[in-house]
C-alpha cells in the first residue's frame, strides 16, 4: 500500500510540482493550500507524513505542526518547506515538533531523499509501537489470569483459617503438642492470606491507586498483634521480637491495614533471615513531625549492588545461601507501594555490627 502524504502549500506552482514528483514516485498525495484545509484532511485521514509551508494564508505551518502533535494516534513526521533559511525559523519549526525542513527552491532528489528517510523511521516506530501494544495486551492477560488464580485462593485459605480458629477457640484439642501444631497451621494460613493480599494489591496498583482508610491506630496494639503472629516462628528459632516505641507516637492517624501489613512483611523478612538466637528489633520514634519505624535483624544483609532494587517486584536481595532464603520478592515490593501510598518513604541500610535495617517514615498525625 502506498504511503499517504499530506502536502500543504499555498503557492500553486510549487504545490503542483511537489505533488507530481511524489506521485510519480509511488506516493499517494493530498494537496491543499491553507492550514484549515490541511488540519481537516489530517483529522479525516491521518497521513503517513506531512509536508507543510511555514507561511500560509490563514496561519503558520508551525501552528499546524503543533496541532498535529496533540491528541493520540500514530506518529506522523513533519517536513517544512520554507523560503526562510534563518536559524530562529528553523529552531521554531523543530520546537513545534518538526523532523526536518527543505529550503525553497528545492532539488527533486533532496525532497525525495528526506521523505523516504522519515517514512522509513516512521515505519520502524510504528512496528515498535505495535510490538509494545501486543506485549501490553499479553501482560494484561497474564496479570488478569494471575489475579483470578490468587483471588480464588483466598476462599479456601479463609475457610482453613476459620476452621483452625474455631478448633482453637472451642478447646477441641487439649494436648499442648497438638495446640502448638494448630498454632503453626494458623500462622501459615495467616501468612498465606497476607501474601495473597499483597499480590492482589500490587496487581491493582498497576491500574489504580490503593484505597486508603484513615483511622486512629494504636501502635502498641499493633506490636502486640505482631508478636502474637510470629510467636510460633520465634519459639522455633529461639529468637525474640523486641520493640521500643517513643511515647510521642503511641497513636497514629493512618491506614491500620496497610500499616500492619508493612510491619508484618518487614518483620517476616527479619525473622526469616535472622540466625537462631539473634533477636529482631523494632523501633519507633518521632522525627520532625514524622513517625520513623525501623526493623533490624542480624541476618546476612543485602549486598550493596542490590540495595537500589530490593523493593522491586519479584526482587530477592538477601544471600541465597541462607537456609530459609526462598522468597517471592512480593513482600518488600508491597511495602514500598503501601508506604508511598501513605505519603512516606522506605529504605534499607546495613545495620552496625551486621545485618539489615529497614526503615520507613510516615506522617505523624
Amino acid at each position: 500500500m502506498a504511503y499517504h502524504i499530506l502536502l500543504i502549500e499555498d503557492d500553486a506552482n510549487i504545490r503542483s510540482f511537489a505533488a507530481t514528483i511524489l506521485q510519480s514516485n509511488g506516493f499517494s498525495v493530498t494537496a491543499c493550500e491553507t492550514a484549515t484545509q490541511g488540519l481537516k484532511f489530517f483529522n479525516e485521514k491521518r497521513p503517513d507524513l506531512i509536508i507543510v509551508d511555514i507561511g500560509l494564508p490563514d496561519g503558520s505551518g508551525i501552528d499546524v505542526c503543533r496541532v498535529t502533535r496533540t491528541g493520540v494516534g500514530p506518529f506522523v513526521p513533519v517536513i517544512f518547506l520554507t523560503a526562510k533559511g534563518d536559524l530562529p525559523t528553523r529552531l521554531a519549526a523543530f520546537e513545534a515538533g518538526a523532523q526536518d525542513y527543505v529550503q525553497k527552491p528545492f532539488a527533486i532528489e533532496e525532497l525525495l531523499a528526506r521523505v523516504k528517510v522519515h517514512l522509513k523511521v516512521k515505519q520502524s516506530q510504528d512496528e515498535l509501537a505495535r510490538r509494545n501494544y501486543d506485549l501490553e495486551i499479553l501482560h494484561r492477560v497474564q496479570q488478569d489470569l494471575s489475579d483470578m488464580i490468587v483471588h480464588d485462593l483466598k476462599a479456601p485459605l479463609t475457610s482453613i483459617k476459620g476452621t483452625l480458629d474455631i478448633i482453637k477457640s472451642r478447646g477441641l484439642i487439649g494436648e499442648e503438642t497438638y495446640k502448638s501444631l494448630l498454632s503453626n497451621a494458623g500462622e501459615a494460613a495467616d501468612f498465606m492470606l497476607l501474601m495473597v493480599n499483597d499480590i492482589l494489591d500490587i496487581g491493582r496498583s498497576e491500574q489504580r491507586a490503593l484505597p486508603v482508610e484513615l483511622s486512629s491506630v494504636s501502635v502498641e496494639t499493633m506490636m502486640t498483634k505482631l508478636k502474637s503472629l510470629f510467636a510460633p516462628t520465634c519459639q522455633r528459632k529461639t529468637i525474640r521480637i523486641l520493640s521500643t516505641i517513643d511515647p510521642q507516637i503511641k497513636t497514629l492517624t493512618t491506614d491500620a491495614n496497610l500499616f500492619f501489613r508493612i510491619l508484618v512483611n518487614l518483620t517476616s523478612n527479619a525473622v526469616k533471615f535472622s540466625p537462631k538466637g539473634q533477636d529482631t528489633e523494632i523501633t519507633g520514634s518521632k522525627i520532625n513531625q514524622r513517625a520513623r519505624f525501623s526493623v533490624s535483624d542480624r541476618g546476612p544483609g543485602v549486598p550493596p549492588h542490590l540495595k537500589n532494587h530490593i523493593f522491586d517486584k519479584y526482587a530477592v536481595g538477601h544471600a541465597q545461601s541462607a537456609a530459609e532464603s526462598s522468597g517471592t520478592g512480593i513482600g518488600l515490593a508491597f511495602c514500598r507501594l503501601a508506604v508511598t501510598t501513605l505519603g512516606g518513604n522506605i529504605l534499607v541500610e546495613d545495620r552496625p555490627g551486621g545485618g539489615s535495617r529497614f526503615t520507613f517514615e510516615l506522617e505523624a498525625k
